[in-house]
């Protein structure tokens, strides 16, 4: 009961069951157990089962189980296209859930999945024949080519004969794979549960033996159950369906730290309902009935046998079945053809030894058998639980050997050590398995996998073959890598080796398998030894770099300064240390060490020809844009559309390091943010373009827009960004561009709320592309956009809240072992973690949290949230100025000056104003430039009325109106209301009464018109103000009460509350 309750409730949310209990408990026959009821109730079953040495392709275990699934579905659809009837419900089932994958991964999403799907290219032939690629995609193709261009085991004695398999001039700039494909492939496979259930048909996945699971895999589990999108749970085309039951032994639970990690993920999460299962051994009733079946017999014929049998087995369900079988080999137990019954001896059982466990006595009935059936066993059980024939065929050394050992098997499978089934050899239990492979010592197990690895490379024959059994591949190559101790003499063979485990290595990253694709690196340098840069340098190099990246990529930021100072201490060409310089650069960042990270990034662009000003001031950046914009002139976006690519390779990388610096530029050194657009233009001009020349212009289109003030002109160059993409077939980059353009651009000329909605829609996007960094700032921006556009707050409210568990789910995943964020922590590394890009969010989020709950008037506190452990504000705002993080900074200013504005403290307004505009100086045009340069006029124009240097508050609300002047010129709807409002401001500070009156009415009805409701409340209370200076009770109620009603229409139920004093 326990079990069915959270598969048969159908409740629409997640559930997770965990069984866990000692080897042969029955964990898995209690979920087969169950299969059957809740598959009559129109569940779906899919299950997959870990073992213990059986671990081929990257995350082939969890791939395979879904392989399975689509490629039943597409068998099906095959017969119903050939005329072979089936029934209309299955049919409707294919309809619908290949609709529902379309639907929720896009064409795109299912081509990427197709690398590890591969029943997706027949499921879904229509995607595959139409040109849906981009920058990943169009490798699909080239994906079972990957081995193709080196010899699996060569016949030669040059060592340098053996290519990397990839051209260099491609792949040398291309910084081999970055996390986003990682993100992407977690992101899908969230989207692909969400796809294949619903509440009319239920999904139950089955993860067995989970206590064998590799870290990809658990990492993807923990991802499937944890990782429910936040801002979108809402929607029911987002709910998932979906039971996750996990088996695993509890004695191994504590031997693999990754499955403690995923079930505390599972148990602390907020996304499922966690359901835990013991199983103990069964009691004395419960073996007497399992043997009653088992014999035929009455239970009460079976009692004195089953009290004997629990004694001595303690009711372990396995161990019960596995003393039986003893018996009945030792004749204690047999059946009676004259009596037409099972008898038993219970004499000679009582005197029957079971206190040695359960693996050693699966190990003495091996030891049983005939000794050519033992080894053939011990054979076999160096593949795992179970292996395929034809990987037995290739790795047996002739077709003699192969029949052998098949006819051993036969023997094995009748005495019931072995299942055969669909072409494949399984052990009925893993501890057989485990007694069969531990027959001998370990060192003869690593020669062992070795000898097996390398027969199958050699049986593969030639390269043709190695795409076709690219499986098979995998197999062996895991046998090598199992094969822990053992060397190889021959420089030949060592080469050949090397390269296979770069190209393993290469697809494992590609398939986002990352703690693979590091033991694949590092078994091939294995092989290359000392002399490994003499014999082979290209493929030492590759290698290394590999290596290196891999460090990066599987977040162990301490190995990657020892791959670089190899590579370092084995080059004299620049060129060939450029890409681990750039692994350097991008784990200092990703760190939080943005000034080493910078300091890096200006040696190598010295390297590479390309030099910076020590120092920056105004008329610096605008003379150097200004004459960019006269080269730029010169040319037609046609022109650029059709320059020719860059060839360059310095260029090449120089355009890759500032385009990988360029954010932590922008957030911390906004100064240099020109220099750089302006730079990847003159370049581009120069040499030719690349894909990230788009980014390039756009960030000139942003320096022309807000430090030229040529928004014409700037906003023609941001037209040109998107073609330039896709000429680079780059279009997974158009989520991100749209991005980078909606939150600092766009919304000069579009409306606040259509930027919002975008910024909305573009979250989505990017995280079907894997950018998970910049789907969350999607998500903050659009918080920004939601609270200065006048979106009901309680809403914003929700999304902020859920954003910040996801905001440092992701900081943490790429960095698990970082500090906690807060005041806890030692100083120096907050510095260094506050200056990334993911914290900067997660504190920013912060303090528009804090906003929005004292505008609600709501009691709840942002900061006391584990993953926020700060006591208040005023500590992010402390740290923050300290670690020289300018944009969090002004950004908590600047919420305090529009929260102080709404509940009329204008005193507090003035004093942090002040604050702010210590740093403005330094910090680039942004969204809340704008609404700070708002709330600021009125402020300005409040204090000019009260406080004794008028003048000065006067000249800067007078600043703040010829800035919407400008900006009104290019959107009335953004911008009109406001600048309605601080004219009549500042004609109410001059005692211009008549034109003030005007002005604020005027206002009043834009803000209507345009749909900011918070902004026509603020219109309103500073009208209703005005009427009380000039006495007019009447007018003063009537548009205070006007105020009120807006303000709670917008949810700003504190403001309301203030105002009327409660």
């Amino acid at each position: 009961a326990t079990l069915t309750t959270p598969f048969l409730s159908q409740s629409g949310l997640s559930s997770v069951v965990l069984i866990g209990g000692d080897p042969g408990a029955g964990k898995s026959r209690l979920v087969d157990a169950i299969t059957k009821p809740i598959c009559e109730r129109r569940w779906q079953f899919l299950s997959c089962k870990f073992d213990r040495l059986s671990q081929h392709q990257p995350l082939s275990t969890i791939t395979f189980m879904f392989d399975s699934y689509f490629e039943n579905l597409a068998t099906m659809r095959s017969k119903l296209e050939d005329g072979i009837p089936v029934d209309e419900i299955q049919n409707q089932y294919i309809r619908t859930i290949t609709t529902s994958v379309e639907r929720h991964l896009s064409a795109s999403g299912v081509v990427f999945m197709s690398k590890l799907i591969p029943s997706f290219r027949s499921l879904f032939p229509d995607i595959f024949r139409r040109v849906v690629v981009d920058d990943d995609d169009e490798k699909v193709e080239e994906e079972t080519k990957d081995f193709n261009d080196i010899e699996v085991i060569a016949d030669t004695d040059d060592v340098n004969s053996f290519d990397v398999g990839s051209n260099r001039d491609n792949d040398d700039y291309d910084c081999l794979i970055s996390d986003t494909i990682k993100k992407r492939s977690l992101y899908l496979f969230q989207k692909l549960t969400q796809a294949i259930s619903s509440p009319d048909g239920p999904v139950l996945l089955f993860f067995d033996d989970l206590q064998w699971a590799d870290k990809e895999s658990l990492e993807l589990l923990t991802s499937l159950v944890v990782d429910v999108d936040p801002l979108s749970i809402e929607d029911d085309a987002d709910q998932r369906c979906v039971c996750f039951v996990l088996a695993y032994r509890n004695n191994e639970d504590c031997k693999n730290p990754d499955l403690v990690h995923c079930i505390n993920a599972l148990e602390g999460s907020d996304a499922a309902q966690v359901t835990r299962i013991q199983l103990e051994g069964m009691d004395i009733e419960g073996a007497n009935e399992m043997i009653a079946n088992a014999l035929k017999l009455p239970t009460r014929l079976t009692r004195s046998l089953s009290n004997v049998v629990h004694q001595k087995t303690l009711g372990n369900p396995l161990f019960v079945k596995v003393f039986l079988i003893m018996l009945c080999e030792e004749h204690s137990l047999w059946y009676s053809l004259k009596e037409r019954r099972w008898l038993w001896t219970i004499d000679a059982i009582h005197q029957k030894s079971m206190n040695k466990g359960l693996a050693l006595v699966l190990s003495e009935k091996l030891l049983r058998m005939p000794r050519d059936v033992q080894e053939a066993l011990t054979f076999v059980s160096f593949f795992g639980l179970k292996v395929q024939r034809d990987v037995l065929s290739k790795a047996s050394h002739d077709a003699q050997e192969f029949s052998r050992i098949m006819g051993f098997l036969k023997t094995a499978v009748e005495r019931n050590i072995l299942d055969e089934y669909n072409d494949c050899f399984a052990f009925q239990h893993d501890l057989i398995q485990q007694a069969a492979y531990e027959r001998v010592s370990q060192e003869e197990a690593y020669s062992c996998h070795f000898n097996i690895g390398l027969q199958i490379l050699k049986n593969l024959g030639s390269t043709d073959e190695v795409s076709v059994h690219s499986s098979v591949l995998f197999i062996a190559l895991d046998q090598i890598l199992a094969a822990k101790s053992v060397t190889v003499s021959e420089p030949p063979l060592r080469m050949s080796l090397a390269a296979l485990f770069l190209r393993a290595g290469r697809y494992s990253l590609e398939v986002a398998a990352f703690p693979s694709a590091l033991s694949y690196f590092e078994r091939g340098l294995s092989f290359m030894g000392d002399d490994g840069w003499d014999l082979n340098f290209e493929l030492s190099l590759r290698l290394h770099e590999a290596a290196c990246h891999a460090c990066y990529l599987n977040a162990l930021p301490d190995r990657v300064p020892m791959y670089v100072d190899i590579i370092l201490a084995h080059t004299d060409n620049f060129m060939d240390q450029v890409k681990c310089h750039h692994t350097a650069m991008q784990t200092l960042a990703s760190k939080g060490e943005i000034k080493k990270a910078v300091s890096k990034f200006f040696e190598v662009m010295k390297e590479l020809g390309e030099e910076f000003p020590d120092n920056v001031d105004p008329s610096l950046i605008f003379s150097t844009l200004t004459a960019t914009k006269n080269d730029l002139s010169k040319y037609s976006t046609e022109d650029l559309l059709n320059s020719p690519k860059m060839t360059n390779k310095k260029k090449q990388w120089a355009m890759v390091f500032m385009d990988s610096i360029n954010p932590y530029i922008f957030m911390v050194f906004p100064m240099l943010t020109p220099f750089l657009s302006e730079r990847m233009v003159s370049l581009s001009l120069e040499y030719g373009v690349t894909k990230e020349s788009a980014f390039a212009f756009y960030a000139y289109s942003y320096c022309l827009c807000c430090i030229l003030q040529d928004m014409e002109e700037g906003f023609r160059w941001t037209k040109t960004t998107y073609l330039m993409l896709e000429r680079f077939n780059a279009t997974s980059l158009y989520p991100k561009l749209k991005l980078v353009q909606y939150s600092f651009l766009m919304f000069m000329k579009e409306p606040f709320q259509s930027a919002r909605d975008i910024l909305h829609n573009c979250r989505q996007e990017l995280m079907m592309v894997g950018d998970t960094e910049y789907a969350i700032f999607s998500a903050h921006f659009y918080s920004q956009f939601a609270v200065f556009t006048g979106e009901h707050l309680s809403h914003i409210e929700k999304e902020c809240d859920s954003l910040s568990k996801e905001m440092v789910s992701h900081c943490l995943s790429f960095w698990p072992l970082s500090p906690v964020l807060g005041p806890s922590s030692c100083v120096t590394s907050f510095i260094f973690q506050i200056r990334s890009k993911q914290t900067q969010s997660i504190l920013d989020n912060a303090s528009i949290h804090n906003m929005v709950l004292r505008l609600t008037g709501s009691g709840k506190d942002p900061f006391s949230r584990p993953e926020i452990s700060f006591h208040d504000e005023e500590e992010i705002l402390k740290f923050v100025e300290l670690s020289g993080n300018i944009i969090v900074a002004n950004s908590i200013y600047t919420y305090r000056v529009v929260t102080a504005c709404f509940f009329q403290r204008y005193e507090y307004a003035a004093d942090t104003i002040k604050k702010y505009h210590t740093n403005t100086e330094k910090e680039n045009f942004r969204i809340h430039t704008v609404f700070h340069t708002f709330y600021e006029g009125l402020v300005a124009f409040r204090m000019a009325r009260s406080q004794s240097d008028a003048d000065m508050w006067l000249e800067i609300g007078e600043r703040a109106i010829r800035s919407y002047r400008i900006w009104s010129t290019h959107s009335a709807w953004n911008f009109e209301n406001k600048l309605l409002l601080l004219e009549a401001e500042c004609f109410f500070s001059k005692g211009e009464y008549d034109s003030a009156e005007k002005k604020y009415v005027a206002s009043i009805e834009s803000a209507r018109r345009h749909k900011f409701v918070h902004e026509e409340g603020l219109a309103m209370a500073m009208m209703a103000f005005y009427f009380k200076i000039l006495g007019d009770e009447g007018k003063e109620k009537e548009y205070l009460d006007g105020a009120l009603g807006c303000y709670e229409k917008w949810g700003a139920l504190g403001v309301v509350m203030h105002i009327r004093g409660d």
